[in-house]
């Protein structure tokens, strides 16, 4: 299959050389070519992974985004989600109707590309699906490798419009075969364990944060870590139980207890392969990813969604606004909470409506003001 991966990251790296070596022509697109000269240069990633290890040759490496994406049957976008409105309005003028893109996860990004894109007068495509994780659990080890020690075994998939997601997925779980099929793009950002267990290992660890190298995962997922998280995962499923979704809910309690490990994200064994890697001995910072997106964005989405089915949410909200106050400015108005969305003046149903039909629903004109 002909594969365009937008990306310098951990994720992007992983996606990029884990696909091409399984057969497919990947393109590989970063912002800046000067970013790009090393991969051109050792002619390829090198992958260390779960599964599946080598160098990995690309069949392009440009800067240019619509070389990238020209003729690709799938876009992946394995990007903070941070970066998806300038991502959507990159996209815009390049897309066609046929291809899909992928956001590996998404934080409802299906829905906030698709509505940028709309607002650039871009054409839409087939679908935007999300994943609720990432594939892999991965960090570059050198400009041209990266290392994945953990793979997802359950993939919880969502598509806007989730009346194409038959099509979608079919195109999609050739790629990763750990998919599972979610309702809608909602559905699947609900499952995300990133706002679940981040936030609360960083807060808590805050201190020797500041200090230095840290494994968060490693050294810092003490009981009270783990009381917290717990709290923030169980609001997260009431939320989702309050939506009408389905289990599996993915609780993180399948991550920690390895009797469950076969219902989780990341299956048997994922905690200690991770901690053994040693990857995640790392210096972070309030600038980090689990911060700017986990806080910012995945906690203001469970917040609303918890607040639209009236479930209250004091560990997500709490954890919200202490963050705001060591960063010295509110997290919440341009976030992923619903309100901020358009979707704070529709109904549950049209909600649902929404998700399903997409941009071939009525309701599309007033959810793009």
């Amino acid at each position: 299959m002909k594969l365009a991966v937008l990306g310098g990251g951990n994720g992007a790296y992983a996606t990029a050389a884990d696909l091409a070596l399984a057969g497919h022509a990947v393109s590989l697109w970063r912002r800046s070519e000067s970013d790009l000269a090393a991969v051109r240069a050792a002619g390829g990633i090198t992958l260390v992974a779960e599964g599946r290890q080598g160098k990995a040759s690309l069949a392009l490496v440009t800067g240019n985004i619509a070389e990238a994406v020209a003729g690709a049957e799938v876009i992946i976008a394995p990007l903070p989600a941070t970066s998806h409105e300038d991502l959507a309005k990159r996209l815009a003028p390049h897309l066609g109707e046929r291809q899909i893109v992928l956001l590996t996860p998404g934080t409802l990004g299906a829905y906030v590309l698709a509505r940028e894109i709309a607002r650039a007068g871009g054409r839409l495509p087939y679908a935007i699906a999300e994943t609720g994780t990432l594939p892999y659990l991965a960090r570059k080890t050198g400009p041209t490798a990266v290392k994945a020690p953990v793979r997802a075994a359950n993939l919880p998939t969502g598509v806007l419009p989730a009346a194409r997601a038959s099509a979608a997925l079919a195109k999609i779980v050739e790629l990763f075969p750990s998919v599972r099929p979610c309702l809608d793009a909602l559905d699947a950002a609900l499952t995300n364990a990133g706002p679940v267990l981040h936030p609360p290992l960083v807060l808590l660890n805050a201190g020797t944060i500041d200090r230095g190298r840290f494994d968060i995962h490693a050294a810092g997922t003490t009981p009270s870590a783990r009381r917290l998280i717990d709290a923030v995962d169980a609001e997260r499923v009431a939320a989702r139980k309050g939506w009408g979704y389905p289990a599996p809910h993915y609780e993180q309690a399948t991550y920690y207890d390895e009797a469950r490990a076969a219902e989780g994200l990341y299956g048997a064994g994922a905690k200690a392969k991770l901690t053994a890697s040693g990857l995640w001995n790392e210096t972070l910072t309030f600038d980090h990813r689990y911060v700017t997106e986990d806080v910012a964005l995945g906690l203001s989405l469970f917040e609303s969604a918890a607040r639209t089915v009236s479930v209250e949410s004091p560990a997500t909200t709490g954890l919200r606004l202490t963050f705001g106050a060591l960063l010295g400015r509110p997290l919440s108005g341009r976030s992923r909470a619903l309100e901020h969305l358009g979707l704070g003046d529709l109904l549950l149903r049209e909600i649902r409506a929404l998700l399903h039909d997409g941009w071939l629903s009525p309701l599309w004109s007033r959810a793009i003001k």
